[in-house]
């Protein structure tokens, strides 16, 4: 069975071009009431290359059931450095801001920059926030107890600045750091409403890290891409404000299929994207790095920080079909689990499924809106960006 799938994945990893939508736009088409809104903010769905930064600025409403709803700012901006081609995919600044009905509020940046043709990269990511947050205690079978089931207000600062540069034909390697410190306020049991000392359970941290990357990318547009693979590795060394020192590893391979560039489906609409990703620690790892199942990203249908471990391997498949102009949707499967031991990840497994719908806000930046079903919770996401 592994052998079959491996030979079907590569029977479906060709090189392909732009995903076709299922519906093809008509050339006299008018722009709809919905574009002329969005062109206001600059949300024309291109990418504007006489810009020095193309911006868009959209008022947001999201839910995640960790923030529940809210309200925010959303600025992406596309753009080009010196003696980029237009061939080459732009460099990109997302900037998401939020506040919530349940006081979360935060802001979060990526920025990534493509210098020398994109033979160098300069990755930076800030985030800050104060957001309410759940904890059920390490494992899966402490997550399934709705007894353990704490909150409380997480407050994290976290920059994490990356260098990359191309050694072989779409071949990275990088050094970056890691700067977090995270806090734990007013955590009570739920069950009974009673307060708990968080400093027994989760106590405040400052760790500071240096990572290793090794990357191996050949996509062809890194926050939405339709075709290449994607294989990193990383590897880091922390230590934290007790003074006590740990180390992660992080692996994640990615691939998307053009499903018409394949001999098998070539009448089929539509994209397949798939990914494996682990995520393994060692040492007094705090409460907030140890890896986690659930959220936005990851096996979406649980609540994030539900299952927690020091150990965590997840695989997630999605159907991704472009239908008409800006709009499209997806359809996913995952499966993953989170243990103690790396040897221990297979002996219980979580799956959840769902479905999701796409609106283009800038070239190949998509908002998103996802319904994700995990085995005893259901819960509706509204972000930007594809989930890899």
């Amino acid at each position: 069975m592994k052998r079959f799938l491996l030979l079907t994945l590569c029977a479906f990893s060709n090189l392909a071009v732009a995903v076709e939508p299922l519906i093809e736009t008509p050339e006299n088409m008018e722009p709809t009431f919905v574009d002329d809104i969005l062109s206001v903010f600059g949300a024309d769905g291109e990418f504007d290359q006489s810009k020095a930064i193309d911006m868009s600025y959209l008022p947001t409403a999201y839910y995640t059931p960790e923030k529940k709803f809210g309200v925010g700012l959303l600025m992406v901006g596309l753009y080009n450095t010196d003696g980029a081609s237009s061939e080459e995919q732009p460099s990109s600044l997302v900037l998401n801001s939020f506040v919530s009905m349940n006081n979360s509020y935060g802001v979060e940046v990526e920025n990534m920059t493509f210098f020398n043709g994109g033979k160098q990269r300069l990755l930076l990511g800030l985030e800050l926030h104060n957001e309410a947050a759940v904890y059920y205690g390490q494992g899966i079978e402490q997550g399934d107890l709705d007894g353990n089931h704490h909150e409380f207000e997480e407050q994290l600062y976290s920059f994490k600045p990356r260098w990359m540069t191309e050694v072989a034909d779409n071949y990275f390697i990088g050094v970056g750091a890691d700067f977090t410190y995270a806090s734990a306020e007013k955590l009570e049991l739920v069950e009974t409403g009673a307060p708990v000392d968080s400093g027994d359970i989760l106590p405040n941290n400052f760790s500071t890290g240096v990572v290793v990357t090794s990357i191996y990318d050949s996509r062809d547009y890194r926050l939405n891409a339709t075709k290449g693979w994607l294989f990193q590795i990383d590897a880091g060394l922390y230590q934290n404000s007790e003074y006590s020192t740990f180390s992660t590893y992080d692996i994640e391979l990615a691939n998307y299929i053009d499903l018409s560039s394949t001999s098998l489906l070539s009448s089929a609409p539509g994209l397949i994207a798939w990914q494996v990703q682990g995520h393994f620690t060692d040492g007094d790892v705090p409460w907030n790095l140890l890896p986690d199942l659930g959220g936005s990203n990851a096996m979406r249908g649980y609540i994030k920080g539900r299952y927690r471990d020091e150990q965590m391997m997840m695989g997630q498949v999605e159907y991704r079909l472009p239908i008409f102009q800006r709009y499209g949707m997806v359809f996913w499967g995952g499966v993953g689990s989170v243990a103690s031991k790396i040897s221990d990840l297979n002996e219980e497994l979580l799956t959840s499924y769902g479905t999701g719908f796409r609106f283009k806000i800038k070239d190949n930046i998509n908002l998103r809106l996802d319904i994700g079903v995990g085995e005893n919770e259901t819960n509706f996401y509204l972000n930007v960006n594809e989930v890899f």
